[in-house]
């Protein structure tokens, strides 16, 4: 079992994803816990220690970022609805910044 820690804002945001993305995320995110990886095509790594779990129902594409650290922790960082075929770099900004501020804090 992994340790999962979310970003203070992360739960705001996965509820605010239409509700058909956010049960599947909740689920991959569950997932994710229990066995420590997922592979394609419910994850995919960004480089840089990012990986994103990947959410599509009908026309609607979600997004969650996340990252690995020690002692068996995911630390869970944004989440967003994609409407462009490659992630944002605004939502990789914002990811990198959370990730920086959680493995502050963690220690």
């Amino acid at each position: 079992m992994f340790r999962i820690v979310l970003h203070d804002d992360l739960e705001a945001e996965i509820m605010g994803l239409p509700a058909e993305l956010q049960g599947k995320t909740i689920d991959l995110i569950e997932k994710l816990q229990t066995i420590g990886q997922l592979r394609m095509p419910h994850s995919k790594s960004l480089g840089g220690g990012l990986f994103e779990i990947r959410v599509i129902e009908r026309n609607n594409i979600a997004r969650t970022l996340y990252a690995y650290q020690h002692s068996k922790t995911i630390f869970l960082l944004h989440a967003f609805v994609k409407k462009t075929n490659k992630t944002p770099a605004n939502a990789l900004k914002i990811a990198r910044t959370r990730l920086q501020e959680m493995i502050e804090n963690d220690n």
